[in-house]
């Protein structure tokens, strides 16, 4: 099975065994992740803290669940779905470095146990169940939803407390309802304007299930858009296939890994699983490093610089960070019935792959150099200029400009047609051409994060990007804006030369046709070889006689 181990590349480096954000430091410490799910195993080796047993309150000394909330029990089920996904948000051996350690494994976790011993889930009150962890947690992972496509009231409140708490940010499950391509799949709460939706892609060749793709597919469960108002979901995909994380086994003490499992399947303190409430985790420890690097000051240089720390960066601004730096992917893997394809900002993919080479950067060791804006503000029939120039004198070689506005607002009535009520555009000039945000030829009237990726920019150019109110309900609205290109930093070091990453390299499909080929034709070839042997025999005979 995959363990996370192999999720912290894939996202951190996308080069086996190297995971550069680890190697500085840049592990989740000093941030705290809220989880909702069915229950954690305490005494599972990835969270055990004999010292300090996680209770109701929140508890600075924990070593890692620093605080459980029983809104129905205290525990998990025999291989529990809330054990997992725990464990690949932050899940830590404290005696070793385990097979699953965790995306984040330096985080603390608050939980909200939500699910019985026979898995279904019994929430409290929206306002209740986000407030776990507060004033703490920044991040709430939820690996659970309904099928409703539409803009509910839990859509709403969810948009909300974002809101009203602009350092905080959700990040739902999609949903598994997308076999056969089916759209309008993604359901209520990731149906929401402000959090993030998240599917899930393949694995890498070590432990992706016999016959599946490689990590550059998006999962055939993975739930597709739009939403029922026509916005495009999910917002970003991350590794969820095939996932190894802790396995929950309640009727012993310190279980612990012992032989890896294979792709869903479970041994000892370990267990596989696949799904987007896999890819969730993944995301949310992903979000936890990101708040980390900029609370510890690895912005603007790429290197740890207390003078820089960022003091509370906005929900918005992290979520602009991950969209902006994801990664297109290659297709959805439907296995027998083949691949279908995909395109930028489509309802499979939207804006990519989580990817941390090309979100921040970590000198020497990512694609990217970094600029942000957080907690803008404009006021409506207004817009705001940026101006940045392409500087690869410092040996950066990314032949990109990647910009990204994200805005949190109220949360709209439920069922509502035009669900986004502060319409903020995004625009970037260069070289006397206007480029317009998602793929479109003009504003985005419908979604509330918007992107524009200039391919093969130039040593020099001067890029204006324009933020505009175009139409809103209140006075102003704030936004985090992101961008990356080349801006004087140094060449990515931990590529060698040609070298390319287990994304580009991934020619999973090719050999599956090949497998493919090999399978109809070897018979085909025995057969004829036979026929032709058979002829040749019953010819000598009659030769004979």
């Amino acid at each position: 099975g995959t363990s996370n181990h192999y999720a912290t590349w894939l996202t951190q480096s996308e080069l086996t065994n190297e995971r550069p954000f680890f190697d500085v430091g840049l592990n989740g410490e000093g941030q705290t992740v809220t989880i909702s799910d069915t229950g954690i195993d305490q005494n599972n080796c990835y969270f055990l803290d004999n010292e300090n047993p996680a209770s109701a309150t929140y508890n600075t000394n924990s070593r890692k669940i620093a605080q459980y909330v029983p809104f129905v029990d205290t525990s998990d089920y025999q291989y529990g779905h809330g054990t997992h996904v725990a464990g690949t948000v932050a899940g830590k051996r404290d005696d070793a470095t385990g097979a699953a350690d965790g995306i984040a494994p330096g985080a603390k976790l608050a939980f909200a146990d939500i699910g019985n011993s026979a898995g279904s889930l019994r929430l409290p009150n929206d306002y209740e169940l986000l407030s776990v962890g507060r004033p703490y947690s920044k991040i709430h992972s939820a690996s659970w939803g309904s099928e409703f496509p539409f803009y509910t009231t839990q859509s709403r409140n969810f948009d909300q407390f974002m809101y009203e708490n602009d350092d905080f940010l959700i990040l739902v499950a999609a949903g598994n309802s997308g076999a056969g391509d089916a759209p309008q799949t993604v359901g209520s709460p990731a149906t929401g304007k402000n959090i993030i939706a998240v599917g899930a892609h393949h694995n890498t060749d070590d432990s992706r299930p016999r016959g599946a793709l490689g990590p550059s597919y998006i999962a055939d469960f993975s739930s597709r858009g739009p939403t029922s108002d026509g916005r495009t979901k999910p917002d970003i995909i991350s590794v969820g296939k095939a996932v190894l994380s802790a396995g929950a086994v309640p009727s012993e003490f310190g279980e612990c890994d012992g032989k890896i499992p294979g792709p869903n399947s479970s041994s000892g303190g370990l267990l596989s699983l696949q799904g987007t409430s896999m890819a969730t985790p993944v995301a949310a420890g992903t979000a936890a490093i990101i708040r980390q690097y900029f609370e510890e000051g690895y912005y603007p240089t790429g290197e740890r610089n207390p003078s820089n720390a960022m003091d509370n960066p906005s929900g918005a601004l992290i979520k602009a960070v991950l969209i902006n730096g994801a990664q297109y992917l290659s297709g959805v893997d439907n296995g027998a019935s083949g691949i279908t394809p995909i395109s930028p900002y489509d309802n499979n993919q939207n804006f990519g792959r989580v990817s941390l080479q090309y979100s921040v950067n970590l000198a020497g060791k990512t694609n990217v150099d970094l600029q942000v804006f957080d907690r803008e503000s404009i006021l409506d029939g207004d817009s705001k200029d940026y101006q940045v120039q392409i500087n690869t004198s410092g040996g950066c070689a990314f032949p990109d400009l990647s910009a990204t506005l994200v805005w949190v607002e109220e949360g709209s009535t439920p069922g509502c047609l035009n669900c986004v009520m502060n319409d903020l555009d995004l625009s970037v000039s260069l070289r006397g051409v206007t480029y317009f945000p998602n793929g479109r030829n003009g504003p985005d009237r419908v979604n509330s994060a918007e992107r524009v990726v200039i391919r093969g920019v130039q040593n020099g150019d001067i890029a204006t990007i324009t933020v505009n109110a175009y139409n809103l309900a209140k006075r102003s609205q704030n936004y985090a804006l992101v961008v990356t290109g080349c801006f004087g930093g140094t060449q990515n070091q931990l590529y060698a030369e040609g070298q390319c990453s287990e994304f580009e390299c991934d020619n999973s499909a090719s050999h599956r046709t090949r497998n493919i080929l090999l399978a109809i034709f070897v018979p085909l070839g025995v057969i004829l070889l036979c026929c032709v042997g058979g002829a040749i025999i019953r010819r000598r005979k009659n030769m004979s006689t």
